[in-house]
């Protein structure tokens, strides 16, 4: 039995292995203190990294557009949440078998009503790095941008999609 085949693919792998967390200290498990401390700071670190962007100094973004991943007999499909995002500010980069998705979202409101002035900016930069199967060609990404989400055709390699084959036995 192909084991690789039952495992699901880790599609971010290599954005999990660009995340700066510290690595957990290997006497947490006899320390209870230890180990609620270790799973407070990735929770803190989970939830401030999503909000807000890098800190200075950081140089890879840390906002994350959602994502939906999935398999189809010929191709994958990955759709991205970009909500606010112009066509022209999105990029998508193909690595190898790494794919990263960049987009730089700039919106600006302005109100004013009897005295009263508010003025609201979002901007900032998302990211997401996707590591892509080893029967997936990277060279054939298609992509398409409609009212705020990217999605993404990535066609399966023919030749590679059915790797099992039987061999002979010769008796010897």
């Amino acid at each position: 039995m192909d084991w690789k085949k039952i495992a699901p693919w880790n599609w971010f792998r290599e954005e999990q292995d660009r995340a700066s967390h510290p690595p957990a200290r290997s006497d947490t498990r006899s320390d209870p203190l230890s180990t609620l401390r270790t799973e407070m700071e990735r929770l803190f670190d989970r939830t401030f990294s999503s909000h807000f962007p890098a800190a200075a100094g950081d140089t890879a973004p840390r906002l994350r557009p959602n994502v939906d991943i999935s398999e189809g007999k010929k191709a994958y499909t990955v759709r991205a949440e970009l909500p606010g995002v112009k066509l022209g500010d999105v990029s998508i980069e193909v690595e190898g078998h790494t794919l990263a998705i960049r987009a730089e979202k700039h919106r600006e409101t302005e109100e004013e009503d009897e005295g009263y002035h508010c003025v609201e900016r979002s901007f900032g930069m998302v990211q997401r790095v996707l590591s892509l199967p080893d029967d997936a060609d990277p060279e054939a990404v298609d992509a398409k941008f409609k009212n705020g989400v990217l999605k993404l055709r990535i066609p399966k390699h023919a030749a590679r999609a059915s790797t099992s084959r039987s061999i002979e036995i010769q008796q010897g």
